[in-house]
């Protein structure tokens, strides 16, 4: 049975409040320092190849879905700023027909030489493009985005200051965001049964901290960080009844992790890395990610360019380790850019994993049409995926996407 809408993990009330009541109040009441809201509007439809691998998943082929984004910001006085930002699917053969997030809420202010952020923060530390093992701050939301890109809205503090080429934020975080991850009649699906309870082992609302250095030099960049409380990565546990796998829970581990990302540009091509160290009760580990992006410009007689990256992925995990990609993994891709009114974009991306064999496919394109609309089309192809924890799921979840997108 489908969950009702509006299904998606709640924010506490404390965070939400203030962004979401006043917020709006404010913004009426100073429509003369207000920016005009900007968003989009778009429809997408996913057609599957092949019949689902588990028996509660929809066997629709053509799956449609509508979606908007919503951006408002305002000025209440020299010092004092307030950004909203909020998300809306609707996909009624999903488990949960509407998702929605606050992806930012946060009121803005500067007192002497810091910078602060209050409500529904939204930080951003990741520098390679496939995974990022250091960007931990929000939760991921993998119903969006299976590679974990689109991320939750994270109820926090932010206090931010530099001193000549050094950045210095520290964040407080109130509140542990659950993953969202596919289950019952989604496809894309990582578990064979359904989710069933989380547990975070030092409470939900049990206070995170980070800390990260940013300094800038150049066509240098180095970032430090340091972050303590809920893993973002979840352990799941099976649960039986009668001998038989009825679902999972999910466990938040409390952790310790060290972060360095390094980002180097030498003529057209950029060098990046990742590295951590977390430390857990289950297990501790250094994980890795390297890769490079190298640009060539003005292929043939106009602006065209062809990008090309390439990305390796290892890390130390046990075998109690949350279902997470990228531990040995490779990532490799093209990137073909016209560059022109039309911004007509070609990208092939292929991902192979070494301890499992499995190889994962994506095409896509898009197109501008005019100056509002864009027209994107995208085929993700698994394969061999059986024997992979985290992929086997999506063994006959073969897809082709058309999606369509309105910007205002």
């Amino acid at each position: 049975m489908k969950r009702p809408a509006l299904a998606t993990k709640a924010l506490p009330y404390a965070a939400l409040l203030p962004p979401l009541l006043l917020s709006p109040l404010l913004l009426v009441s100073n429509l003369g320092a207000a920016q005009t809201p900007r968003g989009n509007i778009g429809f997408d439809a996913m057609y599957f190849a092949e019949q689902p691998l588990l028996p509660d998943q929809s066997g629709q082929s053509v799956q449609p879905g509508l979606s908007g984004d919503l951006d408002w910001s305002t000025d209440l006085s020299d010092d004092i700023r307030v950004d909203l930002g909020t998300r809306l699917h609707i996909t009624p053969d999903a488990e949960n027909e509407v998702t929605g997030d606050v992806k930012e809420a946060v009121f803005l202010t500067r007192v002497k030489a810091f910078d602060i952020k209050l409500g529904v923060l939204q930080e951003n530390w990741r520098v390679l493009e496939a995974w990022s093992p250091v960007d931990l701050v929000n939760q991921r939301d993998m119903v969006e985005d299976f590679r974990g890109k689109v991320k939750l809205g994270q109820p926090g503090v932010s206090v931010n200051t530099f001193y000549n080429d050094v950045v210095f934020t520290a964040l407080a975080l109130p509140y542990t965001r659950e993953r969202r991850i596919a289950d019952g009649s989604d496809r894309l699906r990582t578990l064979p049964a359904p989710l069933l309870d989380s547990t975070f082992e030092n409470g939900q609302s049990d206070i995170g901290f980070a800390l990260r250095l940013q300094y800038r030099i150049g066509d240098f960049d180095l970032g430090l960080s340091r972050y303590q409380g809920h893993t973002r990565e979840p352990l799941y546990q099976p649960v039986f009844q009668n001998s038989t796998l009825s679902g999972f829970n999910e466990r938040y581990e409390d952790i310790a992790q060290t972060g360095l990302e390094l980002q180097y540009v030498v003529g057209d091509t950029v060098l990046k890395a990742e590295v951590i160290y977390q430390s857990g009760a289950t297990d501790s580990f250094v994980g890795s990610g390297i890769g490079s992006e190298t640009t060539f410009n003005q292929i043939g007689n106009g602006f065209d360019s062809i990008t090309v990256y390439a990305e390796g992925y290892y890390d130390t995990r046990n075998d109690a380790a949350p279902l997470t990609p990228f531990q040995r993994d490779v990532f490799v891709g093209l990137r073909y850019n016209t560059n022109d009114v039309n911004d007509s974009l070609l990208d092939l991306r292929y991902t192979h994993d070494f301890e499992f064999d499995s190889d994962l496919i994506e095409l896509r394109a898009s197109r501008r049409l005019g100056s509002s609309h864009t027209l994107s089309a995208q085929i993700l192809l698994p394969l061999s995926v059986s024997e992979d924890p985290a992929l086997r799921g999506f063994k006959q979840d073969k897809y082709f996407q058309l999606s369509w997108v309105w910007y205002w």
